[in-house]
Formats: structure tokens, sequence, C-alpha cells
């Protein structure tokens, strides 16, 4: 076996793995048969077992574990998957995982993890609005939430967080366990379930809002640093923890658009403490990326179809009903 940049033979360090002697450069010997079957499975959207992923990608197991997982596009020098993890403590607690990694090695890359189903349901929804709504260039061609026609369900999910919001306002209803919440300086707090409702400006209370309850409506507002949002929709939202999915572009160049899973939290101690937000270098409004992230970014809208089926695949899987 030679070496691609030197061109001279390789030394076998061990069975299947080779190094320059020139340039140092690690390789792994290709098994064309089982390239062949990688191939099959990555264009057939099937499940490959954990291993496969340990043994080829940056994942420790230290942290977590993958139990299988669906390729959804892998080149010499990117690969994103869809895997359904757990903790090493926490065998029974499973999650899925989008991971992207990156160059020869595949290093990590990027990361969006998903623990609940209602989430996940929402993921889904809002990829396949995200699919119908952008060109294969990723330029927008749906509405935004103000100005798109409500269907009745969105109706009622708006109706009922005017309930909860009036609730708060008037009687300080806790919306988790419906008792009588506490006032503090700027914030109610729930002495029976600790829930905790932050107030802005004037009698705007700030509270969890249940995943079933997001309307999945485009919006433009997020708290996004350095890129220029298009148009997105959250799928998660709690007062520390918002997930979203954006279409974005650079300002140095308006032509090139792209997909970011985007997962911000927030330090609550801070409002709670002070009454107001957080406002630090990398920060908007208080939300920061959740660490660890790095950059889940999705180029290829051609690709959606095959993550959305296997979104679906993964919470056969979990027996997480999302219908």
């Amino acid at each position: 076996m030679n070496c691609p940049s030197c061109n001279i033979k390789m030394e076998q360090l061990v069975s299947g793995i080779f190094q320059c002697p020139q340039c140092k450069k690690i390789l792994k010997e290709v098994d064309k048969e089982s390239e062949a079957e990688e191939k099959k499975k990555i264009e057939e959207g099937e499940f490959q077992d954990g291993e496969y992923y340990h043994n080829n990608v940056s994942l420790n197991k230290q942290y977590e574990v993958c139990e299988k997982g669906i390729t959804i596009n892998k080149t010499p020098n990117r690969w994103f998957g869809v895997l359904i993890c757990h903790s090493p403590y926490l065998t029974s607690e499973k999650y899925v995982r989008l991971s992207w990694w990156k160059k020869s090695f595949y290093q990590h890359a990027g990361m969006f993890k998903i623990y609940e189903k209602e989430v996940l349901k929402n993921m889904i929804k809002a990829l396949e609005k995200i699919d119908s709504d952008f060109d294969d260039l990723w330029t927008f061609k749906g509405q935004f939430r103000k100005k798109a026609s409500k269907t009745e369900d969105q109706k009622e999910k708006e109706k009922k967080l005017d309930i909860i919001k009036y609730r708060i306002i008037e009687n300080r209803t806790c919306p988790k366990c419906q008792k009588k919440m506490d006032k503090m300086k700027s914030h109610y707090e729930c002495q029976h379930c600790g829930e905790i409702v932050i107030l802005e400006g004037y009698n705007q209370p700030i509270f969890n809002i249940a995943p079933s309850d997001l309307d999945l409506n485009f919006q433009g507002d997020f708290p996004i640093n350095f890129y220029m949002p298009i148009a997105g929709i959250t799928v998660k939202w709690l007062m520390g923890e918002w997930k979203a999915l954006v279409v974005i572009y650079s300002k140095d160049n308006p032509n090139k658009k792209w997909l970011r899973f985007y997962w911000w939290s927030r330090d609550l101690q801070n409002i709670v403490k002070y009454g107001q937000r957080e406002m630090g270098e990398g920060a908007q409004m208080g939300w920061k990326a959740q660490k660890g992230v790095a950059s889940p970014n999705f180029y290829d809208k051609k690709l959606l179809k095959s993550l959305i089926a296997a979104l679906k695949k993964v919470a056969n899987e979990l027996n997480w009903d999302i219908n």
C-alpha cells in the first residue's frame, strides 16, 4: 500500500493500519467487501450496529454509548448520522443524537440531542415544513407565523397559552401544578413543585412551554450570533433551554445558505437573582450556545427526506409514538 501524498510504500503498524515513513500519515486498509456493504446500508437508510460508529468515529464510550445508528451521508471529509444512544450509567434512558464528524479520522464536528418523544415529533414536523417551504438553494417560499393562516389546532394552542398567562397574572397560578406561587423580586416561584415564572416588562410572564403546545410556525427572531436568520422553527422552548431549526446565511456571502440545528441555554440563576438577562460576549438576550454542540450544519437540502425517514425509523425503534 502506497502513501497517497508521497507515493512511497507505507509501513504496517498493526493488521490493517499503515503509516507513511516520510510524512507519518496513518491510513486504514480499505476492505472492498465491507465498503460495498456499508455503502448499501447508507443508500437504503438501514441501521448499523453501535460498535461500527465507536470504531470509526470520535464517540467516547466513557460519556455515551451508541446502540445503533443510521448514516445519512458519508464522504471522505464529512459524515452525518442519526444515532440511538444512552449514558454508560443509565442504559434504560435512551436518546437520539444527530452527529456530524469531519476530516479523515472523523472527529466531532457537531451534535444535536433529543431526549423527549414530543421534541422528536416536533423535529420531524419542522423538517417536513422546511422541506416543503424552501427550494433546493434554501430560498424561503413559505410564510412567517404572523402572516400564515392558523389551523384550528394552532388556535387552540394559542388560546391555552393565553389562559395560562391570564391565570399567572391574575392569581399567580403555577402553570405546572396549578397551585398558587410566591411573589419574589423579579419572578414567581412555586413552593409546591419548584416551577419558576420570570416577569419581564409590564405583566409579561415567561414560563416553560410544553413541546406539544408549540405552534411550529416559521419565525425570524432568534438569538443568533455571526449569521443572519432567514426563517426557522422552534421545536423546544423552556426558560433555560431553546432548540430550533433555522436556515441562515453569512453577511459576507448572502447567496450561500444552509440549515443549522440550534441549541441554546441560559443561566436562570443570574436572571432570578438580578431580575435581568445576562449580556456577555457570545450571548444575545442571555442565550448561549450549548457547550459541545459545535457546528451542526446541514448543507444539502436533497438529503432532508433521508433524514426525516431516518428519524421516523428511530422513533419506531424506541417505541416513541409520534403520530
